[in-house]
């Protein structure tokens, strides 16, 4: 998509801004204006005149269940090709998207093992000039998300909008007048997920030039559920009736571009030497599961800037522990009620002095900026392609 690139161009004039600004343009899908108002029917012959961007989404695989069928599923699932497409009439926004699935899934009311495909649409609440991303997976305390779902089932779709500030944390709100609708095309194997919102609505504003967005299905076939599913990284969204603010297109440019290029078996070297103790990185898997997050898909799930800045300094974003309840230590005494305390090992952040949440992962600021560079670069290969390679179909 490359429409935002002639603003963008006029916007960041160095040579180094330039090439940030080509790759910004690769990562953003621009919202066509068309008249409204925008229909909810996935069916609507609008969607069909719309082009579309391919989004990778990944497995998380930071997430795992107490169901050893999904968690081995879990762990040999593909990265999924979703086509994305967005529209705005001034007054709603639509986000459309189509993936494969050779079959047709869809969750019952009176059975707990059976679970339906779905997708959702994620945005932060907050976002702009001087506000860092959410956390992708659900948000974090400090940049909360409104995250949009649905869900085939026998009735039909089962649709809700809700918050969250991390795993775990998810909450029904009233998002102010949204619209979704779900449709399989069986001749096709494919979905279709239509999702249509106020641009102004209770939850967030999302008038402006660039709106961050991130997309996620689940395969019921695989027992996807929750935060077992297919997750993309941040995208944005160019509306092109809104002025593009030059800072923030700079401060995405920056949190999306690789940086200089490291050496990958350098790279490769240090995650498995240093990483590797407290996060699965593929093959390599010596650290309990659910110590730290699994890192084997995460080039598809993280931005270049954000790995950077977990790196060097991991308590700038605290990633909230899905598994910390998981694991008792039964070293210790059972509480009144025969519950073992949680194993800390499994947290994965700690309370300093005040009560602050901090990281458990050290921070490695020492290292040679070319090691940094080398591992951003390495772990950008893990389950995706490079950023920016290849989004239009």
């Amino acid at each position: 998509m490359r429409a935002p690139a002639v603003l963008l161009a006029a916007l960041l004039l160095a040579p180094a801004a330039r090439a940030g600004e080509d790759l910004l343009a690769a990562e953003t899908i621009e919202a066509k204006d068309v008249p409204g108002p925008l229909p909810s029917d996935p069916d609507a012959p609008l969607w069909d005149g719309l082009q579309a961007s391919t989004v990778m989404a990944a497995p998380q695989r930071a997430i795992r269940l107490h169901d050893r069928q999904a968690n081995a599923a879990l762990a040999v699932a593909p990265a999924r090709p979703v086509a994305v497409r967005a529209a705005t009439d001034g007054r709603d926004l639509a986000v459309v998207l189509d993936w494969s699935d050779a079959a047709e899934d869809r969750s019952l009311p009176d059975a707990t093992d059976v679970f339906g495909d779905g997708a959702a649409l994620e945005l932060p609440l907050r976002f702009g000039p001087g506000l860092r991303l959410p956390y992708v997976g659900m948000g974090d305390d400090e940049m909360p998300v409104a995250v949009y779902f649905q869900r085939a089932a026998a009735e039909g779709t089962v649709g809700r909008g809700a918050v969250a500030a991390g795993f775990g944390s998810l909450t029904r709100a009233d998002l102010g007048g949204t619209r979704m609708a779900l449709r399989r095309d069986s001749g096709r194997r494919t979905w279709r997920a239509v999702f249509v919102r106020p641009l102004a609505a209770a939850a967030s504003d999302l008038r402006q030039g660039l709106v961050p967005f991130a997309i996620a299905v689940w395969d019921g076939a695989r027992r996807e559920r929750g935060g077992n599913k297919a997750l993309s990284s941040w995208k944005l969204l160019r509306l092109p009736r809104f002025p593009l603010d030059a800072a923030y297109a700079a401060e995405m440019s920056r949190e999306m571009a690789p940086g200089e290029g490291g050496d990958l078996a350098r790279g490769k070297l240090l995650v498995e030497t240093i990483c590797a103790a407290c996060h699965d990185v593929g093959d390599k898997r010596i650290a309990p599961p659910g110590m730290a997050p699994d890192l084997t898909g995460i080039g598809a799930i993280a931005t270049p800037g954000y790995l950077r800045e977990s790196i060097v300094a991991p308590s700038a974003v605290i990633v909230p522990s899905p598994n910390r309840y998981q694991h008792q230590d039964r070293s210790r005494d059972a509480g009144a009620t025969g519950t073992f305390p949680s194993d800390e090992t499994f947290a994965w952040y700690r309370r300093d002095a005040s009560g602050k949440k901090v990281s458990k992962m050290p921070a490695f600021g020492s290292l040679p900026g070319p090691d940094v560079a080398a591992i951003v670069s390495y772990l950008m290969t893990l389950g995706a392609e490079p950023p920016g390679a290849g989004r239009k179909p």
